[in-house]
Parts: structure tokens; C-alpha cells; sequence
């Protein structure tokens, strides 16, 4: 190999084209991403290229500077975001909560975005439906400030429009928090069948006859007792302030941005 210096240069593209990837792989935006390739430039040469002088052969140099790009990003982050600890709920509930809360609240994934990630995992055995139950469950995350200049532009009236979105989709999310705080508390006071009907009906998304003929139930006794089991939610959702529109929303139709599958 050449002298360090020499080698970084000969190899300035390939550290810019593996920083940009990482960054872009981690949702960094634009002037983030920038931010970043240059952190790594500067991480690369300081000390007299101490970076680079470590490496040993034992790789290809792009492989090793793959590594070491992807370990300052973590280093990058934890300076700029502090160091991620899960939430005590996450934890309580288990591996997949901590994940999911990761990608959310650390790596800047949506829940959509992570949801697609978990369930596309080999071997994942996680649904949808059981990903939304949990991170309504999970203690609401604060966004990272952003800031804005304040001149206005010719997109100003897109801006508002979408701020807007996020503050209606914002209060959305209270709502179904609300709404799942209620629904756990009202739960545990039912029976275990009670809890299992509902279960097999919002969970695992079980017709009513279905549901008759794996409990070996009279079915028109189980539209009657589904019916009672509602009427409860409703008065609980209502006492809570839920507004009757979304108990609706939760109970019959089902949410559209989060389907509420969040009977456990």
C-alpha cells in the first residue's frame, strides 16, 4: 500500500460514495448526508491518517472502509442524538417492542417504514397488526426539531399544508394511545374467554362463526356477548373521552392509518 496520504486520495471517491450510501441507508436528509461524508473525510485524515494506517490487508481496503464508515456513523449519532436506551415499556413487552422503537425514535424510520423492515425479516413471525398494537403501546417519541429559515418561499403553502398533516395525524395518534389505555385497563377486567374471543376476533381477525366453532359456541349467544363486550368499550372509551366518531372508527370500521388490531 502507499503512503496514507496517498492512499486516501486515491481512494477520496470510494470514501464519499460509502459514506453517502450509509447515510442514505440510515434516512439521513440531503444536508444531513453532507454533513456526514464530511465528518468521515475529516475522521479519515486527522491524526495522521491514523484510520487509515491501522488497516492491516486482512480485508480489501473498500471492505475495511465499509466497517469503519458504518462504526462512525454509530459514533456520529449517539454525539448528535445522545445515547438510545429503550423505554421501560419497550422492554417489558420484549425484543420486537425494542426493535421496533429503535427505528422509530433512534433511526428515524416511520412506522411504516419499520413495520416493512420487521416483517420482511427472515424468520420475522411478527405481523402488522401485532406491530401497530405495540407502538401504540410504546411511549410516545419527540421528534427532532427541525429548523427553518425565516424567509418565505414559493412552497410556503406546501410547507403549512404538510405541517398541518403531521399535526392532524399527531393528534390522531393521542387519540388511539388514549383509546388502547382504555381498552388494556377495561380488559383485564373480563373473564379468559372474554379476553379470547376478542382476541381471535381483532387479532387474528377470526369471523364470528369461526370463532363459534373453535370455542364450541352457540353463534347467535356470541353476537349477542360481542355485542355486550362492545357496549363496555364504548362506555369506557366514552367516559375517557374518546369522541363518538372515532369509537366507531376503532370499533367498526377500523383506523386507516393505524388498523387498531389492539386486542391482545
Amino acid at each position: 500500500m502507499n503512503d496514507p496520504e496517498s492512499t486516501y486520495l486515491e481512494h477520496l471517491a470510494s470514501i464519499e460514495r460509502i459514506a453517502a450510501f450509509v447515510a442514505r441507508k440510515n434516512h439521513l436528509n440531503p444536508d444531513d448526508t453532507v454533513e456526514f461524508v464530511q465528518v468521515v473525510r475529516c475522521r479519515l485524515f486527522e491524526d495522521d491518517y491514523a484510520i487509515i494506517r491501522k488497516f492491516e490487508g486482512r480485508s480489501s481496503f473498500t471492505t475495511y472502509l465499509t466497517t469503519v464508515i458504518n462504526r462512525l456513523f454509530y459514533e456520529w449519532r449517539v454525539k448528535e442524538w445522545g445515547k438510545w436506551r429503550p423505554s421501560a415499556e419497550a422492554r417489558r413487552i420484549g425484543d420486537v417492542a425494542i426493535m421496533l422503537e429503535r427505528l422509530v425514535t433512534r433511526d428515524g424510520f416511520t412506522f411504516s417504514e419499520a413495520a416493512r423492515v420487521l416483517t420482511m425479516r427472515a424468520g420475522a413471525g411478527v405481523s402488522i397488526a401485532e406491530l401497530e398494537a405495540i407502538y401504540l403501546r410504546l411511549p410516545p417519541r419527540n421528534p427532532r426539531p427541525v429548523v427553518v429559515s425565516g424567509e418565505v418561499s414559493p412552497d410556503a403553502a406546501i410547507v403549512e399544508s404538510d405541517a398541518d398533516e403531521r399535526v392532524g395525524k399527531r393528534d390522531r395518534e393521542r387519540t388511539l394511545r388514549q383509546a388502547v389505555q382504555t381498552i388494556d385497563s377495561v380488559l383485564e377486567s373480563f373473564g379468559e374467554d372474554d379476553r379470547l374471543i376478542l382476541k381471535l376476533r381483532f387479532w387474528k381477525s377470526y369471523k364470528v362463526p369461526e370463532i363459534a366453532r373453535v370455542m364450541q359456541l352457540d353463534q347467535k349467544k356470541l353476537y349477542k356477548r360481542l355485542e355486550k363486550l362492545f357496549a363496555t368499550f364504548r362506555r369506557a372509551l366514552e367516559s375517557a373521552g374518546v369522541s363518538r366518531a372515532d369509537i366507531d372508527a376503532l370499533l367498526v370500521r377500523g383506523d386507516h392509518d393505524i388498523h387498531l388490531d389492539v386486542l391482545s
